[in-house]
């Protein structure tokens, strides 16, 4: 199992087995309620425009007892009291199912499917579950066209040994790496068969498996640069094959430069 992949069961072990522990204490408070209920239920009608309530003692007790105005207490407990029997009944059912779920849940089973196969097996068949070093390996292996750079264009290197075009590249790289961010650096997208961008970088949110662009847009007080990545971001809202809702944008200017803790979030918002 993954490191990630232990995470997640941790967490939702330990979510269950937390409310498990506050379905029990729920379940012993209103059994303790239930133990001092004053005997027989309660039996409502609508005459007119009020209610009525009738205390009924037994089952066979149809019609029951009314319950005058004074003593309004009692139709307040005996109402109490079967709230709080039907409430018991579903928190009881629910602990039957969380603790059924907890005797049998096995986090590895899926994974022993493949393991079990033998080897002249395991080379006919798609593997059809991957573990996230399997889903990363392969996810940053996927070859690309790469866009290069011009001969005049200045050099600017990630601890990877990866050339980016900008210094700020260089510290959203490095945030990236810092937090185990699988990315590819400018990965051309589609829309269909048609390319509609390359964004800075491609990043992967490894637990939900779920691709991100990354725009960082550097040169905001250019007025041409400006003009040229406002038109590059309509393409992306426009284009009907993209999920704009993956598209993280961070900004600079001359006068501000990038935000490292804006950088910091936008990995937590949506990277991790």
């Amino acid at each position: 199992m993954t490191n990630a992949d232990n995470l997640c069961s941790k967490t939702v072990l330990a979510y269950l087995e937390t409310r498990n522990r506050a379905i029990q204490y729920f379940i012993a408070k209103l059994q303790q309620s239930l133990d001092h209920a004053p005997e027989g239920s309660l039996r409502v009608i609508k005459n007119r425009r009020q209610y009525q309530f009738f205390h009924r003692l037994s089952k066979q007790d149809k019609k029951g007892t009314y319950i005058l105005r004074q003593n309004r207490e009692l139709a307040v407990r005996l109402a109490q009291k079967d709230y709080d029997g039907k409430l018991l009944e579903a928190l009881n059912e629910q602990q039957r199912v969380i603790q059924s779920f907890l005797e049998h849940y096995d986090p590895d089973v899926v994974r022993e499917v493949y393991a079990g196969l033998t080897e002249a097996r395991k080379q006919l068949v798609e593997k059809g579950f991957l573990t996230d070093e399997e889903f990363v390996e392969k996810w940053t292996g996927e070859p690309y066209p790469k866009m290069g750079f011009n001969v005049d264009d200045p050099e600017y290197y990630t601890s990877r040994g990866e050339r980016v075009r900008s210094k700020s590249e260089v510290l959203i790289a490095e945030a990236l790496t810092r937090h185990n961010i699988p990315y590819r650096y400018e990965y051309p997208v589609f829309d269909g068969s048609r390319m509609i961008g390359v964004p800075d970088f491609n990043c992967l949110n490894v637990r939900l498996r779920k691709d991100y662009y990354w725009e960082h847009l550097g040169m905001l007080g250019d007025q041409e640069y400006a003009e040229r990545n406002v038109k590059k971001i309509e393409k992306y809202t426009l284009a009907e094959n993209f999920d704009e809702s993956r598209l993280i944008l961070t900004f600079e200017t001359q006068k501000h430069p990038l935000n490292t803790k804006v950088v910091e979030e936008k990995i937590r918002r949506y990277l991790m």
